[in-house]
């Protein structure tokens, strides 16, 4: 028995620091696309090129291991997506003529095409993460002469997180082998922001390292200021989380409840 927990805990333990990893980035890395995009950058790579990756990957491995050990081993996997951060701050600041119903829509469909394409690849169990409220990242608060967040951009990811919702819900009614979690990346960060303290967080506004205005005048060169204490800090730089940020999102998403991830959390999801 003691050797069972033992393994429980170990297997707890990785994924813990997986979830962890995933975290780091959750302010963007990643773009949707949807049409012609509003970030195109070359250190990113869109999911519709991961999701061909993985179509290679599957072909790969079906000639190693063949076709059924290999539609079972994706059958079982755990799909994390994160996406469609930079596609919200492209939009907002492209002056686009596109309304922000439009635009949304046009996110949600395509969100949609690539989990059909996963779903025919064999996947049936996604962890997905929405957008945080990326209008209180400091680099985009420099735009508000109060400081505050640009509450039309968190509008925009609100918006989304709804869109999601029920894209998810639908896809899961259509496949009933499906098995998703939605982690709210909104309100998990939104509840840091407004109450700190509890979790050990002190300043909120402001990153680690930088330099200007809220240290979101420049991004973390070897020139940059550096805060005393980075695990008192919500943001490392202008865009991205703390370690201290990440671990805490990676914990919420793994046990929280389903204020933060539902219909199940990260961890029922894995045992599903």
């Amino acid at each position: 028995m003691r050797e069972r927990k033992r393994e429980r805990d170990l297997v707890s333990h990785r994924f813990l620091t997986f979830l962890f990893q995933l975290t780091l980035m959750k302010f963007g890395k990643e773009r949707i696309p949807f049409g012609a995009p509003f970030v195109k950058r070359k250190n990113v790579i869109s999911l519709s090129e991961q999701i061909q990756q993985l179509s290679l990957v599957k072909s790969n491995l079906a000639d190693i291991k063949g076709q059924s050990v290999t539609e079972k081993l994706i059958s079982k996997s755990l799909f994390f997506i994160s996406t469609g951060s930079n596609d919200l701050f492209g939009y907002y600041h492209s002056n686009s003529s596109f309304s922000k119903e439009a635009f949304l829509s046009s996110l949600e469909l395509a969100y949609e095409k690539h989990l059909k394409s996963l779903i025919e690849l064999g996947a049936r169990k996604f962890g997905i993460i929405s957008i945080a409220p990326i209008g209180c990242c400091p680099s985009q608060r420099i735009y508000n002469a109060t400081g505050g967040c640009l509450e039309d951009l968190n509008d925009l990811a609100i918006a989304f997180h709804e869109r999601l919702d029920a894209l998810l819900f639908k896809l899961s009614s259509q496949h009933k082998s499906i098995k998703y979690s939605l982690g709210n990346a909104f309100g998990m960060t939104i509840n840091v922001i407004q109450n700190p303290l509890p979790f050990n967080f002190t300043q909120v506004e402001a990153a680690c390292c930088g330099a200007g205005k809220l240290n979101a005048e420049s991004f973390c060169i070897p020139q940059a200021k550096l805060c005393s204490n980075r695990n008192n800090y919500l943001f490392w730089d202008l865009f991205h989380p703390t370690q201290a940020a990440s671990k805490l999102a990676a914990v919420t998403l793994y046990n929280g409840g389903p204020q933060f991830v539902y219909p199940i959390n990260f961890a029922q999801l894995a045992k599903a």
